[in-house]
């Protein structure tokens, strides 16, 4: 019975998790097959209102983010906050945090959760999956939990929130794995465009302007986890941080 409820939680946060437990294969590369393109899914239609929940992986990223990048005088902005738990947890060292998302329904949802409640939560605003609303290097630190994998141009995307950092830009993803894959290498997820393996990621990455430190978190869908710097057939969530004013390096 909770292993059923932890299954749907689970996809309903875009993490299939049947094999997760115990991986019997590390991370391999699928083949795509040329087949016709099927229709993609409407970013806009998702809601994270659909099952409200926090997804233990993703708090794991926003602890890490705020025990290794957020000072108490830090700026910050969570692009695809969602229900807003992300904005909270940064909240607990950071001066002040900002959100944005496209999702209609759950900046409603955080706002009446969050704003007026937490004093240093400013704003929950609108955008429109690629034009951040806001000047450049406006922020210390601008992270996006599992977000990319539902963009479809992720450079330009990529771009947009270095544009507004002048420190670091952090993303969280699923790790493409074997089990979470179809046979054509689509993402099992429906909503998901496409899902990486670190090499991928990590060859996307390096045709940006910034030095990535690479890193990753290992479990199971409802941890415990663990942060690595090398892949196993444990990691979850690709993790890399984006320094955007230290060009040139590669770590």
């Amino acid at each position: 019975m909770i292993k059923s409820i932890v299954n749907k939680l689970a996809n309903a946060a875009g993490y299939h998790i049947s094999k997760l437990q115990r991986p019997s294969e590390p991370t391999a590369s699928v083949e795509k097959v040329t087949k016709p393109e099927a229709k993609r899914p409407d970013p806009k239609d998702y809601t994270t209102t659909t099952v409200p929940m926090e997804v233990p992986c993703q708090k794991e990223t926003y602890y890490f983010v705020l025990n290794n990048y957020v000072s108490p005088t830090s700026k910050v902005l969570d692009v695809g906050a969602g229900l807003g738990y992300g904005m909270a947890i940064l909240s607990v060292k950071a001066k002040e945090v900002h959100g944005i998302d496209i999702d209609k329904k759950s900046n409603a949802y955080a706002e009446q959760e969050y704003i007026g409640r937490n004093p240093k939560i400013k704003s929950i605003k609108y955008f429109d999956g690629y034009a951040v609303p806001y000047k450049d290097s406006s922020f210390d630190v601008v992270t996006c939990v599992d977000v990319i994998e539902h963009v479809e141009d992720y450079n330009r995307f990529i771009d947009e929130l270095l544009r507004v950092s002048r420190g670091v830009v952090i993303f969280s993803t699923p790790n493409r794995r074997v089990e979470f894959t179809n046979p054509d290498g689509t993402p099992r997820n429906y909503w998901h465009l496409r899902e990486w393996s670190h090499k991928e990621l990590d060859e996307i990455l390096s045709k940006h302007q910034a030095k990535v430190d690479w890193f990753l978190i290992d479990g199971p869908f409802e941890g415990p986890f663990k942060i690595r710097k090398k892949v196993s057939k444990y990691t979850l969530v690709l993790l890399p941080v984006l320094h955007k004013n230290r060009l040139g390096v590669r770590g």
